[in-house]
């Protein structure tokens, strides 16, 4: 069962964790496979692309909300960008255009330059919600009770990752991925 008997301390060490990105702006947004990665602060370049100060890989629900309502999330990857196509068995988010990628590439360009991290928040199940300008917020939902939510880590560094895991922070982690 996956009980945090420590919530409270659990949301602070989020909370403080995230801190760190305030003031920083969203640099970037890509996917690999259904996992969604957003970059912060300035890019540089690495081996195959390049990788912000800070980078949130993101593979629990989320949704980016703003003024007007839900910009996109993640279950728009399953969805094509029109609307009006008939059901195609076939169709695949790798191979055909699809509604998470076009909407959050329309929403970064429209906001290129005021998407600067604001403030953060947290709660008691790993969730976390980061505040932007103009009234945009990316919300994460941890929804399991095993597998990897979410993880903030500094790209290249070899410097300990936040990993939520089932809703809760795992251990120290030091490892660092290839593509950042």
């Amino acid at each position: 069962m996956s009980l945090n008997a420590n919530q409270p301390a659990t949301r602070q060490q989020l909370i403080a964790a995230l801190s760190q990105i305030v003031g920083f702006p969203l640099t970037a947004a890509r996917r690999v496979a259904d996992m969604r990665t957003f970059q912060f602060g300035t890019l540089r370049p690495v081996d195959r692309g390049s990788v912000g100060e800070f980078a949130l890989h993101v593979q629990c629900p989320w949704r980016i909300e703003g003024p007007e309502g839900i910009v996109t999330g993640r279950l728009d990857l399953w969805e094509p960008v029109e609307n009006i196509a008939p059901f195609d068995e076939n169709w695949n988010y790798e191979e055909s255009p699809n509604l998470q990628d076009a909407r959050l590439e329309r929403w970064l360009a429209e906001n290129d330059g005021f998407l600067v991290v604001k403030g953060v928040d947290a709660d008691e199940f790993g969730g976390a919600a980061i505040s932007f300008d103009r009234g945009f917020v990316l919300r994460m939902f941890p929804a399991g009770t095993r597998t990897e939510d979410w993880r903030l880590f500094r790209p290249k560094t070899g410097a300990a990752h936040l990993v939520i895991s089932g809703g809760q922070p795992e251990p120290d982690v030091d490892r660092d991925i290839t593509n950042g």
